[in-house]
């Protein structure tokens, strides 16, 4: 009996084999491997041509980056020395004018005023005088001239303290133990940044000597030039870098005198530190290094300004679109993009496939356990491809907007400022008032797909003294609610602060069709109460630190948003257009009216939906194939699953409905009219729930059909997740190529 039962078994086997090696005649005929290896062939020429153009797209960009990032670093140094120079030509040219004259106090004063008259851009100039040397009545003598509410005085540093014998404390250094000595031995230059006390704020000061004659070795006195920190901070802000790209000033004793990623206050704290020659070096290389900022591969560039000792060192990043160097229009399908990648991987996978599939051929691979292993690394390869295009997806730079103009520093402020006036002005407009406006977001909550609420602070820079009647306050034309209460007032300078805390509710409109890769722009839309007035709101960049969007300028350093990272925040000015004049009949920019935008820019932590949709998904699917699993003719299958065909359709429906309650909760948590990437996994699902059911009964049918009952219906079960994640490849290469 048993030997009948081996007998039996090994006749089965056998008349399997030959079926399987008759079913599989077709692939290993001549004809049918030469049309594969054609195939095979194509892919590889596609592959490796796409591979080419991508590694030239990728030197391209590269190339093209470095000339930009040292182009920019020498734009920023000769502008900054062009400055200098003038102010050191001031203060050089007072000197000669001083040794060519006869000393006297009124000569000297006169002098001073007529400077400050050829000169500006400086916080003071003046003339210090070694004792007695102007009368011997008068001990020391240093008048200097100085800018106040647009106004120039004179005052006198001799007022506050004795600059020969009793430096101040905050004057001395190891570089710097008395800046009157050392200009008196001769020396001109810029010195180290020190506290003034006549401008009660940390200074820069160019010093050059005062000689008798030309001739002469004998001083009697120092011509002094004064610029602070911020005079620094505006030259270097004048340059538009980019988004992720900052730029560092040292002197020549390696302090840094600005940092784009630190605030000035941090900078003063910092003065009696000094920069590593170590680190420094690595600018001079002109070596790839890492961008504090963004953690990203960027470019180290150095250049010196003019012979000042001063080094201009800026840190650009490598990609272009995120430098802000580049024009798309100007090297258009130069550079490499998302979807240059995204067609790589897809080739990629189909190289992979087609190889793979050659060599079963071509050896003849094709017993039971070999078919199953086909499966599983076809499967596989899939799955690794659609991983790759999230991981693309997941590190793309950020889309930008066409109507908009980000404000990343004050350059870009500024020029706005300046084209926008003259636009206003050939156009007749009313006239043009600019209120700095800033914002600080303590909390954002999304209430529902299109709802959020944020808290925070809010303040604004008016003019002290303005003809025309204004108001105070900005409207969220968005907002369903907005509550805001006043918190201060008090005036700066020439101008009056006005501060509210608010708490509004917006109504905004978000781009799912990424799901879960999606990224979301949430906007806080600002008004002026005197919109229709030509009244325009700007970011007010003196009380930000940096406007470096990944900084995150306005928004609190602890900040925790369930379920989103925070990518960026940023102001940008976006032209609008209105078809109604809001009842103002002399309402002039109803055709073009520019708003400003305070921009988050948050990604989704995709842990979060993965959790809670795809992998109860992959659970189904794997129920479900347990399901096809159990579709046999065996007895001992028969015995051991019992296979049937209505159970079999009860447990598909009970599948179908569970994953449509899950898609229904989806399409409730997005509330969106299109269909979001994660959708089309229920799609797929959708359809292979209904070719398993149509497998099962094909399967009982009787007569029965040939390519069904094949081996015991092996084909569904070896196809079934090559199908799968093939479709799901196919989808995700396809939308996120589009987008």
């Amino acid at each position: 009996m048993g030997s009948c039962q081996n007998q039996w078994g090994k006749t089965l086997k056998i008349e399997n084999q030959a079926q399987l090696i008759e079913t599989s005649s077709w692939l290993t005929s001549p004809r049918s491997k030469l049309i594969l290896s054609l195939c095979t062939l194509v892919i590889v020429c596609i592959f490796t041509w796409l591979t080419y153009d991508i590694v030239q797209k990728y030197r391209t960009t590269l190339n093209i980056s470095q000339q930009q990032a040292e182009l920019k670093t020498q734009e920023i140094a000769e502008a900054i020395d062009a400055k200098l120079a003038k102010l050191v030509f001031a203060a050089d040219e007072l000197a000669d004018n001083l040794y060519a004259s006869t000393l006297s106090k009124e000569t000297i004063e006169l002098k001073l005023r007529k400077s400050a008259l050829n000169h500006t851009d400086f916080y003071a100039l003046g003339a210090a005088f070694d004792l007695y040397k102007i009368s011997p009545q008068l001990r020391l003598f240093a008048p200097f001239i100085y800018i106040d509410d647009t106004t120039s005085k004179l005052g006198g540093l001799d007022h506050y303290y004795d600059y020969i014998s009793h430096i101040p404390q905050t004057y001395i250094n190891q570089t710097n133990k008395n800046w009157f000595a050392q200009a008196i031995e001769g020396k001109n230059g810029w010195l180290p940044p020190s506290f003034d006390i006549a401008h009660n704020q940390h200074t820069l000061k160019y010093v050059t000597p005062i000689r008798s004659h030309a001739q002469s070795d004998e001083v009697k006195g120092v011509v002094f030039l004064d610029i602070g920190l911020k005079w620094i901070r505006q030259q270097v802000e004048n340059h538009h870098t980019g988004e992720n790209a900052y730029t560092i000033i040292v002197n020549e004793q390696n302090q840094i005198l600005y940092h784009g990623l630190q605030g000035s206050q941090k900078i003063v704290n910092a003065l009696d530190e000094s920069v590593s020659p170590a680190y420094i070096a690595k600018f001079k290389a002109g070596i790839p290094g890492k961008n504090k900022l963004t953690g990203r591969p960027a470019w180290l560039h150095h250049h010196p300004i003019g012979e000042t000792g001063w080094q201009v060192l800026t840190v650009i990043n490598i990609e272009p679109s995120n430098n802000g160097q580049l024009s798309n229009a100007v090297y258009k399908g130069q550079l490499i993009q998302k979807s240059d990648f995204i067609t790589w991987i897809a080739s990629t996978v189909a190289l992979c496939l087609l190889i793979y599939l050659w060599i079963a051929v071509t050896r003849h691979h094709f017993s039971e356990k070999q078919l199953w292993r086909h499966a599983f690394i076809t499967s596989l390869i899939f799955t690794l491809g659609i991983v790759a295009v999230w991981v693309c997806e997941t590190y793309a730079p950020s889309p930008i907007r066409d109507n908009s103009l980000v404000f990343s520093n004050r350059a870009t402020v500024d020029h706005f400022r300046d084209d926008y006036t003259i636009k206003s002005i050939e156009e007749y407009k009313t006239p043009l008032l600019y209120i700095p406006t800033g914002l600080f977001i303590q909390s954002i909550e999304f209430l529902n797909a299109t709802n959020v609420t944020l808290t925070g602070y809010l303040w604004q820079r008016y003019p002290h003294k303005y003809e025309e009647k204004i108001e105070y306050g900005v409207i969220f034309p968005e907002a369903v609610q907005t509550t805001m209460n006043e918190n201060d007032e008090y005036e700066e300078g020439d101008e009056i602060i006005k501060s509210w805390y608010f708490e509004t509710t917006l109504r905004e409109s978000f781009d799912y069709s990424l799901y879960p890769f999606d990224r979301q722009l949430l906007w806080a839309r600002l008004w002026h109460r005197n919109f229709t007035d030509n009244v325009v709101l700007v970011p007010d960049f003196k009380s930000y630190d940096s406007l470096h969007p990944n900084t995150l300028p306005g928004i609190e350093r602890d900040f925790v948003l369930s379920g989103w990272r925070l990518s960026r925040t940023f102001f940008d000015m976006r032209i609008n257009t209105y078809n109604t004049n809001f009842g103002n009949v002399k309402f002039s920019n109803r055709d073009q009216m520019p708003e400003l935008y305070f921009n988050v820019e948050l990604s989704r932590n995709i842990l979060n939906p993965f959790i809670a949709h795809l992998f109860p998904l992959v659970v189904v699917l794997l129920m479900l194939y347990a399901l096809v699993l159990t579709i046999s003719r065996k007895e001992t299958s028969l015995r051991f699953f019992g296979f049937d065909v209505s159970t079999l359709i009860a447990s598909s429906s009970a599948l179908f409905f569970l994953l449509l309650i899950m898609h229904v909760q989806l399409r409730d948590e997005l509330s969106t009219n299109s269909i979001v990437y994660m959708e089309y996994f229920y799609l797929v699902s959708y359809i292979t729930i209904l070719m398993v059911t149509v497998n099962s009964i094909l399967f009982s049918w009787d007569p029965p059909i040939k390519w069904v009952e094949f081996k015991d219906n092996l084909i569904p079960k070896l196809l079934y997740w090559p199908a799968l994640m093939m479709w799901f490849f196919i989808l995700t290469v396809f939308i996120f190529q589009q987008s």
